[in-house]
């Protein structure tokens, strides 16, 4: 293969970046990218499907009642003009003429160029699908392809079985190892090199990346870990490796790619629910062209993933697509379909925070698209079309930062990690809209909010500091300003690190400026906060310890012991200038208990502080959300509001009712003069008064989903 990509490369960090900024990746104004090539990648499109099609060889008449016009038919009705279509499934089968791998065997035509052609008469692209991480037919023939755990076991998404009698668990099996070191990349560079000779490519749907949780202890990785000089005892110098050959072998398929068709797309998609892979510490997202985030919110996770995915990918210059599915629940669902409200939803925050919208669907192994399907995505895609130039494009607005930590080694999706996602619970909530914190934008920003789980560095702690010294206003949660021993805090908070909690949980007694909506008893912790003592630092809340920890010989009723009636020697609120430091993990704490009082005391501490906000809602429900967005090119502000809360039932949450808010108002506070706004979708001028670089506007009602757009 003519790649001109060395895997001694990407062992090196600098080297790595080197070489990747210099291939092309999508393009606009916020990008940083190598000039010439980079320009030539396109852009995602905004109304998206990802037809999966895994179909298994005991079925018969693969594809026979493809209809190109019906194929038609079906995308013009859901108002397609993006559809990833499959040249490879999970089954091992490739739907099109192949000497590299394995044509279904009961598809009698080429099932992939027919879909391309169909796309191509009516202007739909139509990047191709193709497995990696899980592929049935290459694990059962090629065991030595295999992903293997430290024992050589063969790693699966769960426990295996061989038995063909006992039931087969869903999302089960097994992963084969893509590392550049190893004979799979090879057969999956040679199959991508195939298809980019065979078809005219608008781009590459990779699939199932990243998923070995501990590394991969296959024979090819053990023996390139060898000359590498890695302890292969040393689980993280392990993963490291892993990660550095893998990102070899995606580069190398980009290269591959690039070389055959300079505009074409590459993402290679994470593996869903499987953790522990170090896709931001290694950044190996950088190999794709644009970041996509595989969010199924109504089984998946909820609703909330989206917003803290979409504003870390934005801030960090990419553009963005957001995946969901038409399912009710999830991938592989034949007859579950949700509900054109939520599809509609859906799509309208997609918008709304900033990304393309794709919607998940299955083609029937008849190869009939299912009317049904595309007219309820049609639904939500005419909604699309009268909003979507006013979200991708756009990047988030704020002077409210949340700085990441990562917590729990969660370095594979920034959803997944329960600290920073807990704050990011609270801010939306709370309509402080918010842009991921970095030291490259720290001095645009006002506040910043600190997860309980330590991050910082020397240097990122220095950086802090300063920048709090100038005036920036900062929120610290539990232990988050710790060093990465858990020893001494790393900032001045007007407190010294003493200890852990000494029981399993506690209380707060809130009075004076944090005391906004608060009870004026003690209020529960369910996780207990770090012990300090108070310096130079003023105590605004303070602590109750509770008898004794529950157990066996220590109890008092059902649940958990009451408190003392006397003041704990350590605080639960404390103030140093511009700094306030909460020592509970209340961000983790809210996550999975959401209790309003937890909520709230972090939010009277952000207003405590006085921090600019460059936008303020008011009328507007707890589980409404607001997404600023700067579109610089177009001279322009959006303000996306959304209301429709989601109902829990069963195991999947519900979106269905469209309740009126007619009583919100907006104020916007930014650099320039603004000249006019506008309500969106219906194009009406809405009259505003400004006072200074603040501008107050009365939002007209709406139902689901209205957008403000100041032209300045």
């Amino acid at each position: 293969m003519d790649t001109d990509i060395s895997r001694k490369t990407f062992l090196k960090g600098t080297a790595a970046a080197a070489s990747i900024a210099a291939l092309p990746v999508a393009a606009n104004a916020q990008t940083k990218v190598a000039a010439g090539a980079a320009a030539q990648v396109l852009p995602p499109r905004n109304r998206q499907i990802h037809l999966d099609f895994h179909t298994s060889e005991l079925i018969e008449g693969i594809g026979a009642q493809f209809d190109k016009e019906q194929f038609k038919a079906a995308l013009k009705a859901g108002k397609v003009n993006h559809i990833n279509v499959f040249g490879k499934c999970h089954m091992s089968w490739s739907y099109y003429p192949t000497k590299i791998g394995k044509m279904h065997p009961h598809l009698k035509f080429d099932l992939l160029g027919a879909q391309l052609e169909a796309c191509r008469e009516i202007g739909v692209r139509a990047p191709i699908y193709f497995t990696a991480g899980w592929s049935a037919g290459d694990a059962k023939n090629h065991p030595e392809w295999c992903v293997r755990d430290k024992k050589g076991e063969i790693f699966s998404q769960g426990p295996w079985s061989d038995d063909p009698d006992a039931v087969k668990p869903t999302y089960n099996w097994k992963f084969l190892c893509v590392a550049e070191s190893g004979p799979y990349h090879n057969f999956v560079l040679s199959q991508v090199e195939e298809l980019c000779k065979l078809y005219k490519l608008d781009g590459f749907w990779m699939d199932i990346y990243h998923a070995a949780n501990s590394g991969c202890y296959c024979d090819p990785c053990k023996e390139r870990m060898k000359k590498e000089g890695v302890d292969i005892s040393d689980e993280n110098a392990v993963i490291k490796s892993c990660a550095m050959s893998m990102k070899a072998h995606m580069m190398a398929v980009r290269a591959v790619t690039h070389k055959y068709h300079p505009e074409a797309t590459v993402y290679f998609n994470p593996t869903p629910r499987v953790g522990g892979f170090p896709i931001f510490r290694e950044r190996l997202f950088d190999a794709n062209t644009q970041q996509e985030i595989e969010d199924l919110p109504s089984s998946w996770g909820g609703y909330d993933k989206l917003p803290v995915e979409s504003k870390f990918h934005l801030g960090d210059g990419s553009r963005g697509v957001a995946m969901s599915g038409k399912f009710h629940k999830a991938w592989g669902e034949f007859g579950g379909f949700k509900s054109p409200a939520a599809l509609r939803y859906e799509a309208a925050a997609m918008i709304s925070f900033g990304v393309a919208c794709n919607f998940g669907d299955q083609l029937h192994p008849s190869g009939v698209m299912d009317p049904s399907t595309y007219r309820n995505i049609g639904e939500a895609y005419s909604y699309v079309e009268k909003i979507e130039e006013y979200g991708p494009g756009g990047v988030p607005y704020s002077k409210l930062g949340l700085w990441l930590s990562y917590d729990e080694n969660n370095l594979n999706s920034v959803s997944n990690a329960s600290a920073d996602r807990g704050v990011s619970g609270i801010l939306l909530e709370t309509h402080n809209d918010y842009v991921i914190a970095t030291p490259k934008n720290l001095d645009s920003l006002s506040t910043v909010i600190m997860p309980s789980a330590p991050s910082l560095t020397p240097e990122t702690a220095k950086l802090l500091t300063d920048w709090v010294t100038k005036g920036g206003k900062l929120v610290v949660l539990g232990g988050g300003a710790l060093d990465k021993d858990g020893k001494n805090f790393m900032l001045d908070l007007g407190a010294d690190y003493i200890g852990p909690a000494g029981y399993d949980c506690d209380y707060t007694v809130v009075s004076g400026p944090l005391a906004k909506d608060m009870v004026v008893t003690p209020f529960l912790n369910y996780n207990p906060a770090i012990r300090t003592k108070v310096t130079t630092g003023k105590v605004l809340a303070t602590m109750r310890e509770p008898y004794f920890s529950r157990t066996n010989a220590t109890y008092s009723g059902h649940l958990n012991t009451p408190y003392r009636l006397e003041t704990a020697p350590y605080p639960a609120a404390v103030q140093k200038g511009n700094i306030v430091f909460l020592p509970h993990p209340l961000d983790k704490m809210y996550l999975s208990n959401g209790m309003k009082l937890h909520r709230d005391f972090v939010r009277n501490a952000i207003d405590l502080l006085g921090g600019e906000k460059a936008i303020k809602v008011e009328g507007l429900p707890s589980a409404g959300r607001i997404s600023l967005l700067k579109q610089a090119d177009k001279k322009r502000y959006v303000a996306h509001l959304l209301y429709s809360p989601a109902l829990a039932r069963g195991d999947v949450q519900v979106i269905e009712d469209f309740p009126t808010i007619d009583k919100a108002k907006l104020t916007l506070t930014v650099p320039e003069k603004v000249r006019s706004v506008t309500a969106i979708p219906s194009g009406k001028t809405v009259s505003f008064s400004q006072s200074g670089n603040s501008v107050v506007v009365e939002v007209p009602a709406f139902a689901m989903h209205t957008a403000m757009v100041f032209n300045v």
